[in-house]
């Protein structure tokens, strides 16, 4: 196999370091803590705060967002586009975790939560549903949420 040329790498939070011809970055394994960081805060808290550039950051390129049973795919493409149009119907979103499993060998993580919404009309509704994150290099690989279906206003 022909590698490129030398190019730059650094893990999550490190410094750059130049790779030599044939070198390949390490896979980024993340610790229970991070993990959790990384979907409670850097993914949930984002999209409540309505920081798409930083939810974004989360997924990686070639990352999958299925939700209720709609694919998604690719962090620049359609999963962009997803949340650009649920952040434009919803000026209100909340999060709220209500439990949270990791199994940091496999780098899977499932949430169950309650979301918040509300339109440009002032309408609010509430749901519940899981969310499954399977996580690759120290992204967001492929991400599932399933409604519980149940809403009230």
């Amino acid at each position: 196999m022909v590698r490129g040329p030398p190019a730059l790498w650094a893990p999550a939070g490190g410094s750059y370091h130049e790779l030599s011809w044939g070198e390949e970055a390490p896979v980024v394994t993340l610790r229970r803590a991070q993990i959790v960081n990384l979907v409670e805060h850097s993914y949930y808290s984002n999209i409540d705060f309505r920081r798409l550039g930083t939810v974004l950051d989360c997924f990686a390129h070639d990352a999958v967002l299925s939700v209720d049973g709609r694919h998604h795919r690719g962090r620049d493409g359609e999963i962009r586009q997803y949340l650009t149009q649920m952040l434009a119907d919803h000026p209100t979103i909340r999060h709220e975790v209500q439990s949270h499993e990791v199994d940091e060998t496999a780098q899977r993580s499932t949430c169950r939560f309650i979301l918040r919404l509300e339109d440009a009309e002032g309408r609010a509704r509430e749901t519940s549903g899981q969310a499954s994150f399977q996580l690759g290099n120290g992204k967001l690989a492929a991400v599932t949420i399933e409604s519980d279906g149940a809403e009230t206003t």
